[in-house]
C-alpha cells in the first residue's frame, strides 16, 4: 500500500503545486517547460538504465499522441483551476478514466458488468455538475491577484504580439455556465484521449518499450513548451524552475509509484483507490490548505465522481 499512497500524493501534488505557483504570481508557461523537461530527462535516464532503445511505429505514435494531449492538458488544467478550482478540475481529470473504458467496450469487445455500467452512467451525469462555476475565486488572495495581473501581460488581453497558451485574464470575473461546462468537456475529452493512448500502448505494444514510450511522450511536450517560451521570449525564474522541477518529479514519480503498486496490490484494489483517493486527497488539501470553497452542485459532482470511479473499476466474478 505504500507505493499506492505515494502515487496518490505525487499525482495530486502535480495540481496542488501548480495551483500554489499560480497563487504566488508565477508564470505558468515557463513552469510547464521545466516540468516537462524534468520528466523528459528522467525518461532518458530510465531508457538508458533499461538499455533498450528499440521501438515500434505504434510506440512512437501513441507516445506522440499522448505528448500532444499532455501539452493541451496542461493549458486546460490551469484554465480549469481558474474557472472552477483545483478540486473540480482534478475530479474531471480522474473521471476521464471512463473514456478508455467505453472505447474498450466499443472496439475491443470488452463486456462491462452491471457495476461498470452504473459507473459510466453516473460519470455522464456528473459532468454537468462539475461544469458549474464555484465561488472559490471570491477568496482569491492579493498575491494571487498580482500574479493574474502579471500573467495578463503575457496573454491576449494586453499584448497580442505575445499570446499566452493560458489566456487566463479574459475568463476572470463572472463566467457563464456554458463556458464552464465547455472547458470541463474539453478537459474530460483531452484527458480521456491521453488515457486511451496509454491503454492502446499497453494493448498493442511490447511492454519493454515503456521507457521509450515515456521518452517520446515527454519529448513532445518539452518541444511544445520550448517553442511557446521562445515565442513569448520568457525565461524561467529560479522559483519557476523550482516549481517546474517539483511538478516534473510528481509527473514521472506518480507513474513509477503506480507501476510498483500494481506489482504488489491487486488491480481490483489499486485502480479504485487511485481514482477516488486522488480526488479525496485533493479535496482535503484544496479546502484545508488552499482555502477553496465549492458550491452545492460542485460538491455533489465531486462526491458522485468518487463513486463513479469506484464503480467503473469493479470487476465481475
Amino acid at each position: 500500500m505504500f507505493f499506492l499512497l505515494l502515487h496518490i500524493i505525487l499525482i495530486s501534488g502535480f495540481g496542488l503545486f501548480l495551483k500554489d505557483a499560480g497563487n504566488r504570481g508565477h508564470r505558468l508557461n515557463p513552469i510547464g517547460l521545466i516540468n516537462y523537461l524534468t520528466a523528459f530527462l528522467i525518461s532518458i535516464w530510465w531508457a538508458t538504465q533499461a538499455g533498450n532503445f528499440e521501438f515500434t511505429k505504434l510506440t512512437f505514435a501513441f507516445g506522440f499522441t499522448n505528448g500532444l494531449a499532455y501539452s493541451t492538458g496542461f493549458a486546460l488544467v490551469t484554465l480549469g483551476m481558474r474557472l472552477s478550482g483545483i478540486i473540480v478540475t482534478i475530479a474531471v481529470v480522474r473521471l476521464s478514466l471512463v473514456v478508455p473504458i467505453v472505447f474498450a467496450i466499443l472496439f475491443w469487445n470488452e463486456i462491462p458488468n452491471a457495476w461498470q455500467v452504473v459507473g459510466i452512467v453516473l460519470a455522464c451525469c456528473t459532468l454537468p455538475l462539475l461544469g458549474t462555476r464555484t465561488p472559490s475565486d471570491s477568496h482569491t488572495s492579493p498575491r494571487s491577484q498580482q500574479g493574474e495581473r502579471s500573467e495578463m501581460k503575457q496573454g491576449f488581453a494586453l499584448n497580442s504580439s505575445s499570446p499566452s497558451l493560458f489566456p487566463s485574464s479574459p475568463f476572470r470575473g463572472e463566467v457563464g455556465k456554458g463556458l464552464g461546462l465547455f472547458i470541463v468537456a474539453l478537459l474530460f475529452l483531452n484527458s480521456g484521449i491521453s488515457r486511451l493512448a496509454m491503454k492502446a500502448f499497453n494493448e498493442m505494444c511490447p511492454i519493454e518499450q515503456k521507457s521509450m514510450y515515456l521518452l517520446f511522450l515527454f519529448g513532445i511536450t518539452t518541444v511544445v513548451y520550448t517553442g511557446v517560451c521562445i515565442y513569448q521570449k520568457t525565461v524561467p525564474t529560479y522559483w519557476e524552475a523550482f516549481y517546474g522541477v517539483l511538478i516534473g518529479i510528481c509527473n514521472v514519480g506518480g507513474s513509477w509509484a503506480f507501476l510498483n503498486a500494481l506489482d504488489r496490490v491487486d488491480a481490483l484494489i489499486a485502480f479504485p483507490v487511485s481514482g477516488s483517493g486522488g480526488v479525496l486527497f485533493t479535496v482535503l488539501i484544496g479546502i484545508l490548505v488552499l482555502g477553496e470553497r465549492l458550491n452545492r452542485k460542485s460538491m455533489v459532482g465531486v462526491v458522485a465522481t468518487i463513486f463513479a470511479l469506484i464503480f467503473v473499476n469493479l470487476k465481475g466474478e
